[in-house]
């Protein structure tokens, strides 16, 4: 295995230069070419490590704003579901009830598994299964006391 040829002192100076504003790693690494390995060695040799606390606090943060992200969609959820369920009631006959029926149980099935995943137990989840349950059992019961339409649109299915 051959030696490889030494890093220019212009390019160990623009290291040490990012690393000692704070850019980590692997963008020292993309931005000179030079190997993370060397990238390490060269600060280190400097008296210069990698803080990671700057990245936690940055995982961290982007965590929160994940989770704002996921609150704000739920809750569009929660409107898409009423307006869902606007028009399964205004329907003027079963297809259009089923539709709206079926876009009401998919909305609050997504909005449910999306706020599960903030939920740090299951006793929410299980509240909100029983509910979605609850609420298929209704659509069911209302579907099949539903007057039938069959002979009055029977030119829709051609």
């Amino acid at each position: 295995m051959g030696l490889t040829a030494p890093i220019p002192d212009d390019q160990r100076d623009e290291v040490l230069r990012l690393a000692r504003d704070g850019v980590g790693r692997n963008e020292i690494t993309r931005q000179t070419g030079v190997s993370t390995a060397s990238v390490t060695r060269i600060a280190a040799d400097a008296g210069l490590d990698f803080d990671r606390s700057a990245t936690e606090a940055a995982v961290k943060a982007r965590v929160v704003d994940m989770r704002a992200a996921r609150v704000g969609l739920a809750a569009g959820l929660l409107d898409d579901v009423a307006a869902a369920r606007g028009r399964m009631h205004a329907a003027d006959d079963n297809r259009g009830f089923l539709d709206a029926a079926k876009a009401v149980a998919a909305l609050a099935g997504t909005h449910i598994r999306l706020v599960a995943v903030d939920k740090d137990d299951n006793a929410g989840v299980d509240a909100a299964r029983s509910m979605l349950g609850r609420l298929a059992a209704a659509i069911g019961v209302a579907v099949a006391e539903a007057p039938d339409e069959g002979d009055e649109h029977a030119d829709d299915e051609t």
